[in-house]
């Protein structure tokens, strides 16, 4: 009697294990975000201008595949810049000039950008004059602006940060003039960075006229994403 509950018991216990270990072999391998970075979607670094200081056009973009496009009132006056003192000065977007706020953005000719994963992020290398503040800006597929509260402050010197886009938060921009939208609530709702067809910046706010006063000074921007055609969306 005692055998026979001993071998019942340990078949038992047997077929336990089976079971535990045929459930845990079922279970999906987690998936972690870091093992799979999205690539450089973008990168745009602007091209020396034969004149020092001028406003910014589509043939200064470096890259082929992207189109530069500029929002806000029609007297904005965003200029690329390149200096012969300090000799290492870069070519660069510069927003003091500007009478009026604005916004750039840069999208690729075939491709739309799905920024919605954990470590979907931008890189820029920038320097900031007086209180202006640089943000990022995207457009969505379906047209609606965003400006996110993420910020890059005054700096002495040029400066390469990078942050992720999972933790931006978000509000309606009038594209037009560049303001954040009247909304309640303030925050933008329902934001899925699956598809966004345009990524750039602002400050939100106009230059100082020159000089070192408020402005913002862009050297180069890097998107990092995976890339969606869009020939396959429509």
């Amino acid at each position: 009697m005692r055998e026979s509950s001993f071998m019942k018991r340990t078949v038992f216990v047997a077929a336990l294990l089976v079971v535990a270990v045929t459930v845990s072999a079922q279970q999906p391998t987690p998936v972690v975000p870091e093992d799979h970075r999205p690539p450089v979607f973008l990168r745009e670094t602007w091209k020396d201008p034969e004149i020092q200081e001028r406003k910014v056009v589509q043939s200064d973009v470096v890259s082929p595949q992207l189109v530069l496009t500029l929002y806000g009132p029609s007297t904005i006056d965003i200029r690329i810049v390149k200096h012969t003192s300090p000799k290492d000065d870069p070519s660069y977007i510069w927003s003091g000039s500007s009478p009026q706020p604005w916004a750039l953005t840069l999208k690729d000719r075939e491709h739309y950008v799905d920024l919605s994963g954990p470590v979907a992020k931008i890189r820029w290398r920038t320097k900031q004059a007086g209180f202006n503040l640089l943000r990022p800006v995207v457009k969505l597929a379906d047209g609606r602006f965003l400006v996110g509260d993420y910020t890059e402050g005054y700096t002495g010197d040029w400066r390469e940060t990078e942050f992720s886009l999972a933790s931006v938060r978000w509000r309606e921009l009038d594209s037009t003039n560049i303001v954040t939208e009247r909304r309640q609530p303030g925050w933008a709702a329902n934001v899925d960075l699956s598809q966004v067809d345009e990524v750039g910046f602002t400050d939100l706010v106009r230059g100082s006229g020159g000089g070192a006063g408020g402005g913002s000074r862009i050297d180069w921007i890097e998107v990092y994403g995976h890339p969606i055609p869009r020939s396959a969306t429509r």
